[in-house]
Parts: structure tokens; sequence; C-alpha cells
């Protein structure tokens, strides 16, 4: 045993080289993953596939395993399901054919393209019968093709995925299966589950329950398994104390832990991976910032640390590439993938070597190839698959050895010829559903060890390489330099993918001077409802709530700048809380508010403001029987006034006749309407998140349904793009906040959704119709969002956002002519804080800004003076808004202007027959100091002086 100990392991010194920033990818979002089973993230030899945040976790994000370099919006999306992607894989025998299980239940068979490009499928190859509950795991027999299982809850199916049918269940286990894992023959499986015991099941057996089980780890948190050599597996779970342990068995004897090892104290579970070729086991915890390096061992003591080494992030998840993947000519024994909150960073483990020019077999053994051993059928009769391994020598261009027969597991219980079992929904048995189209299996390249081309630009494609030949004999492997086509290749691949860019991409947000503040604001009321934005402004005046039973509505004069005086704020009266208030756009002296007694007060505010507290409004209209919701002015009639209720309805006023249409439809509360710009239509939003259009003097009942964002709780919808789409901004099922777009001739299904943080506060949405921006902001929010709405992908294009130094309880942007275009002003808004109200100017930057932008400013519509009457509007006419130049006078339009004069360089262009060396340089310099002296020819007068004969030097005195 001494003698043992003291054997070297070849791979001991093995080291992971630390890749620069431009070698890995970045400009990923993944910060927000759900806990499950699964690795969110998996590779083969073409992909890598990862999880992402956003769209509840349905989508995943996928590119060619050499890509490099910053990917963000031009990521390509697996849109996989409807819930978070749970888990998912390639299949061991074919590099394009990925499963995916999820928490809705569903299991997805995904076909990429045998070339590896930057381009994602849009629909499944095919799809399995619905689970009884969701998938939590999945796994692809690694030597039986078309053969997978899945674990759902306490259940582990087992699949043939060729016809997608069910063809056995294991049921025998009460509590969650929380890990589980393939033999490295594939004939059996292990898993560790809740009720803190080990099984291994033998699916070619006549029976659902284990054939042997021993108890695992002592506490019930989350476990996992993975099998290793020499018939041995490894658990990794926690002990009583908290801190990490693996745990050591022999499958040949399933009667306990042949050893423990215990590790640091951590919440995230270690998570195994290993190398069978040369028996490396590297583990990392989520949340951890290191990754263990192992040796698995035949003897004790079974697990021999080699390193931890430390990573520049968190980790996530992390996989482990496949072996004909790797480059051995620079001595990489494995690569590891990690998936960070915002980056994948491959980790390539080198072993060092005093020369790479030649291939080293003694630390590169043949490897599996990728080819099935056996098929489903001959498998269940109980056939054992054959191991075709291949070198990964580049020399030998990726030569077979002879197949090997795969090492069953001695066990006590023989197996018999399987039975198969198919189950419909409701768990009795029949004839699965096949698919239209069955799954077509194409065969790995066996060798493909060349040296990957890393491009160079910031979305890295794959170049274009030749197509693999399925054929039985595998072509050889040569390493080449990028080509021609190659070039072309990625350069169409990038033109694929270009975006256009918007012209308010860089906006900027500027708090004006304190001069312009209104400061000492005191006794703001925080309890506003969900459904009003509790702050509204005009040109003139601004309104806020303040605290108190009285429903006090505080109106504030913006020329009134300063600190406020330490005395009550002048206010209107309701004597019941206030639910709502909006200004009426055509008249800045005009506000009405709702209560929750269901009135709607109209409020005439004096020219120079309030003075002290007003109890009488101008007039009062019982509007509903119950609380109100949310009020809105038409935009193009006046004395037109949409309200909604707790009461379900909504109703449209007529002011001056204080009469009204009631649309109804609702079977919940509303939590937000919008007008469309024309005053047509008139779209809601409810609790049920539905999506409502109506046409108020056509019918009282909604032109068109749809489902909105799932969340419920709060919601908020506009009209962008000249009516053409309704944005929603709410929450989806995870809380989530999110901003979705539909199509008010189809609601069916949202056109494009963007997916922005879980804070528990809505964003509520602003709309500039000239720029088509949208600004986003919430209570206790300190930053304000921008996206530019486009008509076409992506819909949705980030903009610069502004970031203020408090947090802010809501935002009032005010019309389009308080916009001073001289300076590209072309949004301007106040900031509503806890204690003062400030100016924000959102502008453009440009490089002529002495010039009037007119691609920036369109015509703008009129939106301050009314284009009808009620009586117009409800008799059924329509009139369009007027529409106004903002072209200051004295200006010149940037479309007019003279050509920009061409700069000066400071230096010349590069000339050839001019340039000269620093060496010619300095002759030169030489030469001309030399020629500047003057010459002397008389002789100098120490030259001139008579000297000491020889014969007058004497030591004698």
């Amino acid at each position: 045993m001494a003698a043992w100990r003291q054997k070297q392991w070849k791979y001991k010194n093995t080291t992971p080289k630390i890749l620069k920033k431009e070698e890995c990818i970045t400009g990923l979002s993944a910060s927000r993953l759900m806990q499950t089973a699964g690795n969110y993230i998996r590779a083969s030899s073409k992909y890598m596939v990862f999880n992402i945040d956003g769209h509840g976790g349905g989508c995943l994000g996928v590119l060619p395993l050499s890509t490099t370099g910053h990917i963000s919006s031009n990521l390509p999306l697996i849109y996989a399901h409807g819930n978070f992607v749970s888990d998912f894989g390639f299949s061991p025998h074919d590099d394009s054919l990925l499963a995916t299980t999820s928490f809705d239940n569903h299991i997805k068979l995904w076909r990429l393209p045998d070339v590896p490009v930057l381009t994602a499928p849009s629909a499944p190859e095919s799809e399995f019968p619905e689970l009884p509950r969701r998938g939590d795991a999945l796994s692809w027999n690694p030597l039986v093709s078309s053969l997978m299982y899945v674990v759902a809850g306490n259940l582990l199916r087992l699949y043939d995925v060729r016809t997608t049918t069910k063809m056995f269940e294991f049921d025998d286990q009460e509590e969650v299966i929380q890990g589980a894992c393939w033999s490295l023959d594939g004939s059996h499986i292990v898993t560790s589950s809740k009720d803190l015991l080990v099984r291994l099941f033998d699916p070619r057996a006549n029976s659902s329950a284990a054939l042997q089980s021993c108890p695992g780890h002592e506490v019930v948190n989350d476990s996992r398994i993975i099998y290793v050599n020499d018939n041995r597996i490894i658990t990794t779970g926690f002990c009583t104390d908290r801190s990490r342990r693996a745990m050591i068995y022999d499958t040949r004897n399933l009667s306990g832990a042949l050893d423990n090892v215990d590790f640091d104290s951590s919440h995230g579970i270690l998570v195994p991976l290993f190398d069978q070729d040369t028996n490396m086991l590297y583990a990392y915890g989520r949340g951890d910032n290191n990754v263990r390096f192992m040796e698995s061992t035949s003897k004790p003591p079974y697990l021999v640390q080699a390193a931890c080494d430390l990573l520049k992030a968190q980790v996530k998840g992390a996989c482990l590439v496949p072996k004909t993947a790797v480059d051995v000519m620079k001595g990489e024994v494995n690569r590891l993938l990690v998936l960070s909150k915002d980056s994948v960073v491959p980790v390539p483990y080198i072993i060092p070597r005093r020369s790479y020019a030649e291939f080293h077999s003694d630390v590169f053994p043949d490897t599996y190839s990728g080819e099935p051993g056996c098929d489903v059928d001959a498998w269940l009769t109980g056939a054992a698959p054959q191991i075709v391994k291949v070198s990964l020598d580049p020399a030998k261009s990726g030569k077979k050895s002879d197949p090997v027969e795969a090492k069953a597991i001695k066990v006590e219980a023989q197996p018999v010829a399987h039975k198969t079992a198919v189950s419909n929904s409701n768990g009795t048995s029949g004839d699965a559903p096949t698919p239209a189209k069955p799954v077509e299996f194409k065969p790995k390249a066996v060798a493909k060890v060349a040296k990957p081309v890393v491009a160079t630009s910031n979305v890295s494609p794959v170049s274009q390489v030749e197509k693999e030949d399925h054929s039985t004999q595998t072509t050889p492997v040569k390493h080449r330099e990028p080509s021609t086509q190659d070039a072309s290749a990625r350069q169409s691949q990038l033109f694929k993918f270009s975006v256009k860019t918007s012209k308010f991409r860089h906006l900027k947000g500027t708090p004006l001077h304190k001069s312009h503040r209104i400061e000492n604001i005191r006794n703001l009321s925080n309890r506003v409802p969900g459904e009003s934005n509790g702050f509204a402004a005009n040109p003139e005046r601004c309104a806020i709530t303040l605290k108190g039973p009285a429903g006090l509505v505080s109106v504030l004069e913006l020329e009134n700048v300063g600190k406020l005086e330490d005395t009550p704020l002048p206010a209107l009266s309701h004597g019941v809380p206030v639910c709502d208030f909006k200004w009426d756009p055509f008249n800045n002296s005009r506000l009405a508010t709702g209560t929750e007694s269901g009135a709607v007060f109209l409020w005439e505010i004096p020219e120079g403001g309030l003075e002290g507290v007003v109890e009488e409004p101008v007039k009062k209209i019982l509007a509903h029987n119950d609380k109100i919701y949310s009020l809105e002015f038409h935009p193009l009639a006046s004395d037109v006034l949409a309200s909604s209720a707790q009461d379900f309805q909504v109703k449209v006023w007529d002011l001056q006749t204080e009469t009204s249409l009631t649309l109804e439809g609702h079977s919940s509360p509303i939590l937000a309407m919008a007008w469309s710009s024309n005053g047509i239509y008139l779209a809601t939003y409810s609790k049920d998140s539905i999506i409502r259009i109506y046409e108020p003097r056509a019918s009282t009942s909604p032109i068109r349904e749809g489902k909105g964002p799932s969340g419920g709780r709060s919601g908020r919808i506009v009209w962008v793009l000249n009516d053409s789409f309704v944005a929603v901004s709410g929450f989806d099922r995870n809380s989530e906040r999110c901003l979705q777009l539909f199509d008010p001739e189809d609601l069916s299904v949202g056109v494009a959704s963007v997916e922005l943080n879980n804070a528990p506060s809505l964003l509520i949405p602003y709309y500039d119709a000239d720029s088509h921006t949208i600004f986003l902001t919430a209570k206790g929010d300190t930053i304000v969002q921008a996206y530019e709405v486009t008509s076409d992908a992506p819909y949705f294009q980030v903009l610069s956002s502004f970031h203020a130094s408090n947090q802010h309880q809501a935002l009032a942007f005010l019309p389009k002519k308080c916009c001073d275009v001289a300076n590209i002003e072309f949004a301007k808004a106040y900031r509503l804080t806890q204690t003062m109200i400030e100016p924000i100017s959102f502008t453009v930057p440009r490089v002529r800004s002495e010039f009037f932008q007119d691609d920036l400013f369109p015509d703008t519509s009129v939106t301050w003076e009314a284009s009808s009457t009620s009586s117009e509007w409800f008799s059924g006419i329509d009139k369009q808004a007027k529409v106004l130049s903002l072209f200051p006078e004295g200006m010149t339009k940037l479309s007019e202007a003279p050509p920009e004069k061409v700069k000066e360089r400071k230096y010349e262009k590069f000339d050839a027959a001019t340039y000269k060396t620093a060496a010619q340089k300095r002759d030169e310099l030489v030469n001309a100091v030399t020629a500047n002296l003057d010459k002397h020819e008389d002789p100098l007068p120490q030259d001139l002086q008579e000297g000491v004969d020889s014969d007058e030097w004497s030591d004698e005195d």
C-alpha cells in the first residue's frame, strides 16, 4: 500500500490557464437563475448552450464553441419553453441534437445547424408527451443511441427518443430525486434522493424497484451523484455541521460508503464533473469563485485533491468540453466552460511539457469516439454496447481503435428482457402519440482536434468548416489557417446580426441648476394607489398629494422656484382620500381628481396659484359607485374624460353635459387605460392580465382581447408608433418587471418582450411620440431607463439611462413645446423626490450643435390644443391634431448646413519617398550643427606662447 501511494499521478501538475477578457464571452445576463438540478451550461464539440435571464427563464443562449468577445444583444436565443428551462443536454452521439426540459412539464428536442453558425432554431424538432409534474433533470445514455431518462419530482422516466415514447418509469422513491446518473457503460442508473438513500436501478430489469440501496448523506439538503471508474460512484452533499462532503461507494456492494471526504462550509452544493480518460474529477460550488481539481483512485484515499484554483467571478454553472474538441497540441488535457453572471469563461487545463511540437500519447489516451455502441432494441435484449475509441493524435487522422465490449456491473439481481410500457396522461397503459416527424440522428465525426479558429471581432462567429462525412470512414483532420472564404463568412455573419443604431442611443439626462428647483416640500404622502402616478405637471403647475385624512392635493406654481416657507402648503381638500388626478391637456388651470367615494372633482386653479385650502370644486360628478382607479383625458377632444373604478366599469364622460358611455367586459380590477393618439380607441389592462381594446362610440364591449404580462400585480399600458402597437409595463410570472409589445390587431401573441429586473415597484412608462422613446422609472428608483421602439426586430433598442443622485417618487413629462430644441433638448420632465421638485433635461449630444437638428425634431403634433369639442367627438366626428414645426427662427437646418470643413492633419500621411529613418535624421542634425560652426584658420593664443627649453629643466636648484 505504501508503494502504491508513492506512485506519482501523471496529471498532478496540470494547471488552469487564465484567459484574457477578449478570449472569453462577455455581455451576457445570467444573474437571476432559479435553483435546479441542472448545470446551467452544456457543450458539444460544436456548440455551447446556457441559461440566461429574461423571458421567464424559458430561453437558452446558443453559440458556436469557438466564439469569443462581447455578445450583448447579438446573442442567438432558443425560445424553448414557457417557464424556466431546468436542464438540457446534447446527445453524445450527435453534436447538433439538444434535449430540454422545463418547469412547464414539457420535454423538447432541438436540431441545431450541422455547421456551427450564429443562429438558433425557431421551432423544436419534436415534443414529448407532457410530464405529470415539472421536469427537473435529463441525461442521454452514454453508449446507447436514442435513449434518455428524465427526472420529474420522485419519478424517473426512460424514453425512446426516436418515437418520443415512454419506455419505463421508476416510481419506487417517495421523495424528490436530487441527483441521477448513468453508469459509464450505460447499463444502470444511480440516484440520490431527499429520503437520504442512494439507489441503483437496472432499466432492463422487469421491476421498478431498486436493485440495491444504502444510506446517503445525513441531511435532506441538495445532493449530486456521479459515476467514476472501477464501478464506483461519488455523491456530494452536506453534513449535519453544514460542511460539504463527498461520499464514495462501490456499486458491486452498495451497503455503505467506502469513505468520506469533507470540504469547507458553504450554501452551494458541490457539483462534480468527471473525465474517465484521465480520472480527473472537477467540483465547483454554485456561488463559489474556485474550482477543485482531484484525482479519483481505486484505492484509499479514493479522492486526492490536486489543487483549488481561484477564478475571477462567481460560478453559476460549469461543464466539460468533449475530449475531441480540446487542443492537444498545446497540452490541453481538459477544458471547462464556466458560466458566471455576465460571461462564459473557458478554463483550459494544461499539462506542462518541455515542448508541444509532438503529440504526447502518454497523457492523451484514446478517447470515446461518440459512435453509439448499439441501438435501443439491441440494448433491451441484453446486448453489451461496443465502445469505439479514437486517437487524439492529429497525425493519425482520427483512426479508430478496435471496438471494446463495455464491462457490465456485477450485481446480485440478473437483468432480464425489458418489457416496454407506454403510459397515457391518465397513467394507464396505451400507445403514446408518435410525432409526425421522427427524430433523425446524425452520426458524429470522431476526430475534431483541429485548433479552433478564433475571430477578433466583438461578436466572434465561427469560420465555416467543411461538412462532415457521415460515412463509416472518418475524414482526415487537418490544421488550417483561415482562408478568404472564412473571412467572407465572418463578414456575412456580422452583417446578418448587425443592429440599427438609434439616433437617441447616447441621450443624456441632466438635472438643471438648483436655482430651478422647488425645495423644502414637506408632508408629502407616500400612500398613493398603484394605479396612480402620484405626480402630475403641465407647463405652469404641478400637483402632489399630501398626508392627511382629508385627501389633500397641493398645487405648486413651477415659476415659484426656491425654498418653500415652513408653512402648510396650499391644497385642494376632498374630504376623502384621492386615488388619481390628471391635468386637462388643453387647460393648464384645470385639474381632475378621482376619490375613493367614486366622485370626480373638477378644479380651476386661479392665476398666481392657490392661497390656503380650497374645499369647493368647480364641478363634482358622481361617476361610480365604488372608488376610482384612474382618470384619462381625451388626447384631441376637449371635455372628454375616461374613468375606471373598482366596480369593473370604464366610463367615458362628456364633462359639459355630465353624461357618459359605460364600457363593459371587465371581470377584475382595471389597472391602467390609455387613449390612442387619434382618440378613436381606448386600451385597458386589468388584473386578470387581459388587454382589451375598445372603440367606445361603436360598442360598449371590447373589440379585441388578449393575454398580457402574466404577473397581474400592477401594470401600465401605452400606445406607440402611431397606434401601430401597444406597450404594456408589468410583471411576469416570476415577478420580474417586464415591458411587452403587442399588435392591437392581434393580441393573441406578444410581438416582443424585455425582461428588466425583479424590483417590487412598477415601472411607469412615458412615451415621446416624435422620438419613439419610452422612458421607464418607478417609485423608489434612481434610474430612468429608456428604449426606442421600432416597427421591426428587435423592437426595443436600449438607450442610455439617466442616473439620479437620490431616489424619486415619480416623474412627469411636459409637452414638446416646452423643449429647448436649439440646445437639442427632445424631452423635459420634472422629478419629484421626498423633499423637492427638480427639472430634468434630456438631450442628444451632437457635433454640429449650432444647427437645428431636423433629423431629430420632425413636425410635432399640437397636443396642448383641442382639435374638436366633446359634442363633436360623441357625434362621431374625428379631427386630426394640428402639426407644428419646431424649427426656431435664426437657425439653419442641419440638412441645409454647408459641408463641414476638413480639419488639417497635424501630421502628413506616410510617403515612402520622403520617409527618413531615425539614423538619417540624426546624421542630418549633426551635419547642420557642424556647418554652422565658425572655422578659425588663425593659430590659437596658446599656440603662440613661447615654451621652455629642455636644458632649462634641472633638478639642481
